[in-house]
């Protein structure tokens, strides 16, 4: 029987395995000079690339996978090791090089689900959390078929897969822990959000 991912310890780092730290220094609009960190998935020829050249790029991609009636859509409820805790995210994955976001959905979902999924379109590259990273992702959207199973996903993931109707969607947005990201989608789709409503 498989084991669960379980925390050792936590310790604070100078130097990133996974990850490269970087310091922009610039000028405020007041003439003072300032700097700003972040961290990257890249090298500093890729961020040279952003800012200097204003190039957009895509790291990955975000799946949004319905059945064919849009009553339902394909969560993940996983332990994520930087929160300590399982957090209700849809499926995503990073690029194999420079692969369109097509082919990377369509892998992603397959290794975190074990389902097929049939891409239809996909947002623009946007920003996952501009303060500190430069890593952008695509929204991909399409249908799901087949049926789950976990046994693609790697010994470093331990995630359950989730047919989310609008009443679960409701209880997930009230009481469970859920990355931002899907908790807006999934509020737009099941319109689950009243600030939006019109009178």
């Amino acid at each position: 029987m498989e084991g669960k991912l379980t925390i050792k310890r936590i310790t604070e780092v100078d130097r990133l395995h996974y990850l490269k730290g970087f310091r922009i220094d610039y000028v405020n609009r007041e003439g003072a000079d300032k700097s700003w960190e972040l961290v990257s998935r890249q090298g500093i020829e890729r961020l040279r690339e952003e800012i200097d050249h204003g190039k957009r790029f895509s790291d990955g991609a975000m799946i949004f996978a319905t059945n064919h009636e849009k009553t339902h859509v394909v969560m993940l409820k996983e332990y994520r090791v930087s929160a300590g805790r399982t957090v209700y995210m849809l499926p995503a994955g990073l690029a194999d090089g420079d692969e369109p976001v097509s082919v990377t959905s369509v892998r992603e979902f397959k290794e975190e689900t074990g389902m097929d999924f049939e891409f239809v379109m996909s947002d623009a590259p946007r920003y996952a959390s501009v303060g500190i990273i430069n890593e952008c992702v695509e929204i991909a959207y399409g249908y799901y078929s087949g049926e789950p199973s976990n046994r693609h996903q790697s010994p470093d993931e331990e995630a359950e897969i989730i047919f989310v109707d609008r009443h679960m969607a409701k209880h997930i947005l009230e009481h469970e822990d859920i990355a931002i990201r899907s908790a807006l989608l999934l509020k737009h789709f099941f319109n689950l959000n009243s600030f939006f409503e019109r009178e």
